[in-house]
């Protein structure tokens, strides 16, 4: 039987629960701030282009939202939003652990396969470009044809031996002939031998190492400036996540499953959901030349200036004269 005293209980453990994990989330976001400036701090003078002005002013740069019906503003931060960017890797990872969280739910036997490749000392765009392209042939070759699909991420790390890239897989699969899968890895990117695992992920651990950011922010902050700079340099324009058969043909329904599943959108007290957006400096600039021009269209209109008996003319006439003055 459910009694105050047990429901007293239940709030107050829910309650402690809840500040719990506000100051974990308070913590997380200041970590990641601190990661953010070191990164940026390391990359200022190295890193000059409009990717490094997005990343400057991510976290730190407001914008107003402009409410189109009443006019309530509203201060927002801006975010850049790159892959890279300590501050926005979370939402990437958060919405494909919600998008496989559902794949997976419609399968019966997902496995976590992992394919690693030698480090090398110089990260470069061809050398992302050539581990995508071994990616795609793996997923053709006879060790993969009984896969229904799954998906693959790309992970980069550098522990100070070199850069070391490395997927994880999540496949839709009974079995794998790991011998085969060595074998054929290995070759396919010019290895005598390459090392390989795979694990039964029917516990849902898997989502932690599949939707892994492509590099930590914990990791980048500590590289030296010139290793972060060829980093982003390699990386900029490359994707990172690939779905495949079964995933790729039932993403669309998912994502309109989950789509159907979040918040409305922001809506303003007034009831409207039409907003204007625009650079907080650039919207202050803006009503400071509005209240300019307010004030010099007001002290434009003068007062009748009296006019003498020997001007030869009347007050009627000058006050005409006046109002014909722009």
């Amino acid at each position: 039987m459910v009694t105050p005293g047990l429901i007293a209980q239940v709030v107050k453990e829910r309650a402690k629960a809840k500040v719990l994990r506000e100051k974990r989330q308070r913590k997380l976001w200041e970590d990641h701030g601190d990661w953010h400036e070191t990164i940026r701090a390391k990359l200022d003078g190295l890193f000059e282009d409009n990717q490094f002005l997005n990343f400057s002013r991510c976290g730190q740069e407001d914008f107003t939202c402009t409410c189109q019906n009443c006019g309530t503003v509203r201060r927002l931060k801006y975010q850049c939003s790159l892959k890279w960017c300590p501050r926005c890797q979370w939402r990437r990872v958060e919405q494909r652990q919600r998008l496989l969280a559902l794949w997976v739910a419609r399968i019966k036997q997902p496995k976590h396969l992992v394919l690693t490749q030698r480090n090398f000392q110089v990260m470069t765009s061809s050398a992302i470009r050539s581990h995508r392209i071994a990616l795609a042939k793996m997923r053709r070759t006879k060790c993969f044809e009984k896969v229904r699909g799954g998906c693959v991420s790309v992970e980069v790390t550098n522990e100070g031996r070199g850069w070391h890239l490395h997927s994880h897989w999540l496949l839709d699969v009974r079995w794998l002939d790991m011998a085969s899968v060595s074998r054929t890895w290995a070759k396919l990117v010019a290895q005598d031998f390459a090392i390989v695992k795979v694990m039964d992920c029917r516990e849902r651990s898997y989502l932690t190492e599949v939707t892994k950011y492509v590099c930590s922010g914990a990791e980048m902050a500590g590289w030296q400036a010139e290793k972060i700079h060829e980093f982003v340099r390699a990386v900029k324009g490359k994707r990172f996540f690939f779905p495949f058969g079964s995933l790729f043909k039932d993403q669309a329904d998912i994502r309109r499953a989950l789509n159907a599943e979040e918040k409305e959108p922001m809506m303003c007290e007034c009831g409207c959901g039409k907003f204007r957006f625009q650079n907080a400096v650039d919207s202050e600039v803006a009503a400071i030349l509005r209240e300019c021009e307010t004030a010099r269209r007001s002290s434009s209109v003068r007062k009748p200036v009296p006019v003498s008996a020997t001007d030869g003319k009347s007050g009627r006439e000058a006050q005409g004269c006046l109002a014909a003055i722009p």
